[in-house]
């Protein structure tokens, strides 16, 4: 993916607030109306360069209106101010993983003075630096983890609530056999007749709510 470029009034903005005393670099700054021209151009870049999909849950959300997307800080800027306008640390992101994934920390070594600028710096996908189909595979609304680092991005963004929330399990209580099944399917190393044995058993499964279905 390719970094926003400042145009020459953000970067203005930008080269002074880097030039400040560490002390004086306040990650609250990025909410200060002065900076509203410099989010606008690193939304407007991002939702543009990622083809309107987020860099997280790499949904599309078909709509450049910047109040549907967040300015992401892949490193938080509260935990990093310093990095707050460095441009491969800035994606867009919808706001369901955006409020997920919060301020966690996403280094390996938060103690690192320099900019992380390779991907094993990095416990989650990285949307500069890695590819994001070596780690996480989609089946339909169902994740499935392809890497360490894609099973830490699946949690810190809870990417699997679109499969929860398609199968109903938010408003349905839990169902151990169910459950049981669900794994089975996903099991990469189970047997073919294991596998079958189990979708068979969901399919009944999802019949028999079907037919008790209120009208």
């Amino acid at each position: 993916m390719n970094p926003v470029q400042y145009g020459a009034p953000c970067q203005a903005l930008v080269d002074s607030f880097n030039a400040r005393e560490p002390e004086q670099k306040d990650h609250k700054y990025w909410n200060d109306p002065s900076v509203d021209l410099v989010r606008a151009e690193i939304k407007d870049h991002y939702i543009a360069e990622q083809n309107r999909r987020c860099c997280y849950c790499n949904r599309e959300y078909p709509t450049n209106n910047k109040a549907v997307w967040d300015g992401e800080h892949i490193i938080a800027k509260s935990l990093a101010p310093h990095f707050m306008f460095e441009p491969r640390n800035l994606a867009a992101s919808c706001k369901d993983c955006n409020i997920a994934k919060g301020e966690d920390e996403v280094r390996v070594n938060p103690n690192r003075k320099a900019f992380p600028d390779q991907s094993q710096q990095y416990i989650i996908v990285h949307p500069h630096f890695d590819d994001y189909n070596d780690h996480i595979r989609w089946y339909g609304d169902v994740v499935r983890p392809l890497s360490a680092k894609g099973g830490q991005l699946v949690g810190k963004c809870k990417l699997w609530r679109f499969g929860v929330a398609k199968a109903g399990v938010e408003v349905s209580p839990p169902n151990p056999l169910v459950d049981g099944m669900i794994g089975v399917m996903m099991d990469p190393q189970a047997d073919p007749l294991t596998k079958a044995v189990a979708i068979e058993g969901y399919k009944a499964y999802v019949r028999e709510r079907a037919q008790k279905a209120p009208d």
